[in-house]
């Protein structure tokens, strides 16, 4: 009997080759993008020590530097949220969703704690009252949706845990 040529050699060959090179493209964008991140949260801290400076010294009211100083801050932490689920998704080669749910419920927070601080500032009526609060009840479902997600996550993360330390050797009889 004699052998067919040997032609599917090459081509296992080029599909590593392509697949290597699809993966250190996506290594190098995920490290272009932690530079982005990591420059972003630069920008914002020295942003807010910049503003935290000329709000003092307009005389501001403590209610507003402290509003303006609170959203700043969690931004810091939503982009350093960030930081770390690109590194996660670097290290395992895979993206983590719990991570951005923590991050979902950060900027909803944020967003929470700006809207409840404006709302000093309205009128005790009107349109952008009924505005204000039903973006508020809309953001608590969103919370409270996030943090169920976050449980489930979880929850799900354990029995996967607990299925791989329990999963009995059963030896025949």
């Amino acid at each position: 009997m004699s052998q067919p040529p040997d032609h599917a050699e090459p081509r296992p060959r080029v599909l590593r080759a392509v697949r290597t090179a699809v993966a250190a493209i996506e290594e190098s964008l995920y490290v272009i993008v932690g530079v982005l991140l990591l420059g972003a949260a630069v920008l914002v801290v020295v942003g807010t020590v910049s503003g935290l400076i000329s709000s003092i010294r307009s005389h501001q009211s403590a209610l507003n530097i402290g509003v303006v100083l609170l959203d700043r801050v969690l931004l810091t932490l939503i982009v350093a949220e960030l930081l770390h689920t690109l590194r996660l998704a670097v290290q395992r080669g895979e993206i983590v969703v719990e991570p951005f749910l923590y991050v979902g419920l950060i900027a909803v927070v944020r967003r929470i704690l700006i809207i409840t601080a404006e709302l000093e500032r309205l009128a005790p009526g009107g349109r952008a009252l009924t505005n204000a609060l039903l973006e508020l009840g809309l953001l608590g479902v969103l919370t409270l949706a996030l943090a169920v997600a976050v449980y489930l996550v979880r929850r799900s993360a354990q029995a996967d845990d607990d299925r791989e330390i329990e999963s009995p050797e059963v030896s025949p009889m």
